[in-house]
């Protein structure tokens, strides 16, 4: 994809307002990381050896896992000393950190990104509109075939939310994102824009530097346009040793049996371009690979490496996988199970929030749907025996349905550790390791009909409301209230959800780094002014763009330079920017803050359960965060939708009635 971004409460007994806060007390001391935190529960550890320690306890101290057993009692000479101790109870578990290594942070703030159906591109094989899109140019070239819909609601308000010539929110917006991936048991994503305004405040940037390395790069652009002194600098680099990983959106599109007549862009074809460029290594990660066929992933896991020191993993190159973008963009997703049966290693990724999910909790419960449902992939899940359940009953059977929940975990935690080439250091709990975990409490809800209770399957069907801690380097980030006072007494903020009735505590600040101080609350607040802005002084009810009568007081108070402008000189000049809508109006709207739950997400849940009014094509929603219009609903598959209300929103969340 294209380079895509209260009130004071006391939350004890009742549900209150979405997004309401407890301010953090001033002048407290840091959080001592040398003290130390024992925490109990069972200790899934995703090590080589699938170790599970039930009734298992961690000791963390100064960013490090300085020990693991099993029992109450700690092993003679465990050095405890006065350690603060976390016991969630008997359903509690502990995962290490959830990795993130597709995600695009400056869009986070944005809505779903409904397609518009009435977007026809009759020369690309696309001569009704409502034809889901065959690959990622259709969409998203703004010079050229964007529609108005996505100028309007995702790549114009991310320029003018981030850029320095715009509000220049580039470090907010990615907090908000953070906020968004710590609530979901994310330690680290990938952000290929380090900004030390937001490096190692919450969680890990990839693309940062993290364990005495910066050698994590990527790239959005078609691998087509890579070319000359950049392509001799990337290929030095992996020969250098001076690059680790470097990840690549490639083949974002159908497969080409399945192009339509007049579409002539193969996206299979970029992987050829990928090998002619002597760029498919060990170190190489495909992001999305939709267009890839059985025999690309062979070449994948075969692909060796180029070091000069003759070093590499063995694993052959990688591929991160992003379900839900590809559903509702594309109606299909990667040949996940033919990628498995060549031994390709495989990752999980959110891709942003247009298309996908908030975090990779919530990405799990769809790569999990995908996995098992035979209108996406189950019906392929035979290509992997050990996967397979055709023919098999009782312990056979329950055996295949947690080896594949255990895969769908590894896609989270070790995979992307080893795609990092990190596993020394994090992915799997080990004495030694740096201390990203995350505990949950097994979820109320029920599982998939037929899919057994295990450790593997607690983590998938857990939602933010069962994360119960999350810590980075041995930190608090966020957890439980009561937790986190424990932790940290009063150096928190507090997150409520209003829909689903549970409250969450976050640190989101350090004073040692630039805007550092910035809370929660001072995020939510400028955010939500300047997505509203993008409205104007007068936006029309129920949202869309206005007429020429308008004026955008906040924005030209807030862009360099444009305060000194009349309002017509300013309109122009916006004019420019963001291009007319096809009544040649303006092409800018106001649009509602992305909640930071998923819970709080109504517009969501109604988009991806496909909720439209009958006859018009319009997502069924009372309070949309932008203006409505007819919709393409790419997920639903010939048999019906996957993703339902009691297949996916009352299965995992048990919010839809």
């Amino acid at each position: 994809m294209n380079s895509k971004i209260q009130t004071r409460i006391i939350f004890i007994t009742l549900c209150v307002l979405t997004s309401s806060v407890i301010l953090a007390a001033q002048n407290v001391a840091p959080f001592d990381p040398t003290v130390g935190i024992v925490l109990r529960g069972t200790v899934v550890t995703m090590d080589s050896a699938g170790t599970i320690l039930h009734d298992g306890a961690i000791l963390a101290r100064s960013g490090k896992v300085v020990a693991i057993w099993q029992g109450r009692e700690a092993p003679k000479g465990t050095p405890i000393g006065n350690a603060i101790e976390i016991d969630l109870g008997p359903k509690a578990l502990i995962f290490p950190g959830l990795i993130n290594l597709h995600n695009h942070p400056t869009y986070d703030v944005l809505d779903p990104w409904p397609p518009p159906s009435s977007d026809v591109q009759s020369n690309l094989g696309r001569p009704l509109g409502t034809e889901p899109y065959a690959n990622r140019y259709q969409w998203n070239d703004v010079a050229s075939t964007s529609p108005p819909e996505y100028r309007r609601l995702v790549d114009t308000p991310q320029l003018l939310m981030n850029s320095g010539l715009g509000l220049g929110l580039l470090s907010e917006v990615v907090k908000y994102s953070e906020i968004k991936a710590m609530l979901g048991g994310e330690t680290t994503f990938q952000d290929g824009l380090p900004d030390p305004a937001t490096d190692n405040l919450m969680i890990r940037n990839a693309q940062s530097a993290n364990f005495g390395r910066q050698a994590v790069l990527s790239r959005v652009a078609s691998i087509d346009e890579l070319s000359g002194a950049d392509l001799a600098a990337l290929i030095a680099g992996m020969q250098n040793g001076q690059v680790d990983t470097w990840l690549t959106h490639l083949a974002e599109g159908v497969r080409d049996s399945e192009r339509r007549v007049g579409d002539n862009t193969s996206s299979r074809a970029e992987f050829a371009s990928l090998e002619s460029k002597g760029l498919l290594t060990d170190m190489t990660v495909i992001v999305q690979g939709n267009g890839l066929e059985e025999a690309d992933f062979a070449a994948m896991r075969a692909a060796p490496s180029i070091r000069f020191d003759h070093t590499g993993d063995g694993l052959g190159a990688k591929l991160v996988w992003s379900p839900l973008s590809n559903l509702l963009l594309y109606g299909q997703t990667a040949l996940v199970y033919q990628a498995l049966k060549e031994g390709v290693t495989i990752s999980l990724g959110t891709d942003w929030s247009p298309s996908g999910s908030r975090n990779l909790l919530d990405e799990l419960k769809i790569a999990d749907i995908a996995l098992r449902d035979f209108r996406i992939l189950g019906v392929d899940r035979d290509l992997v025996p050990a996967l397979s359940i055709t023919g098999k009953t009782g312990d056979a059977r329950r055996e295949a349905e947690i080896a594949l929940d255990k895969v769908l975990v590894e896609m989270v935690t070790s995979n992307p550790a080893k795609t990092l080439r990190w596993s020394q250091n994090v992915g799997s709990i080990e004495t030694g390791k740096f201390a990203d975990l995350v505990v949950i409490t097994k979820s109320d809800q029920r599982s998939p009909e037929d899919v057994p209770d295990s450790p593997y399957r607690a983590l998938i069907d857990a939602t933010e409301k069962d994360v119960r801690l999350v810590l980075v380097n041995g930190e608090p980030r966020s957890g439980d209230v009561n937790v986190m006072a424990t932790l940290k007494p009063a150096n928190y903020e507090v997150v409520s959800s209003e829909r689903a009735c549970f409250s969450k505590a976050i640190d989101v600040t350090n004073p040692a780094l630039p805007k550092g101080s910035q809370t929660f609350a001072y995020l939510n607040q400028i955010l939500t002014a300047a997505l509203n802005a993008l409205g104007g002084d007068n936006p029309p009810p129920g949202g869309g763009t206005a007429d020429d009568s308008n004026t955008y007081s906040y924005l030209k108070a807030n862009i360099p330079g444009a305060a000194g402008l009349t309002d017509a000189q300013f309109r122009y000049e916006l004019t420019l920017f963001a291009g007319l809508d096809p009544r040649g109006r303006l092409n800018l709207e106001g649009i509602q803050l992305s909640p930071v739950l998923v819970e709080d997400d109504h517009f969501y849940f109604h988009l991806i359960g496909g909720d439209v009014s009958e006859g018009t094509g319009l997502v069924s929603d009372a309070n949309p965060p932008f203006g409505l219009y007819p919709t393409n609903l790419n997920q639903i598959q010939g048999q019906g939708n996957p993703f339902n209300q009691d297949d996916y929103c009352n299965r995992y969340f048990g919010l839809c009635h």
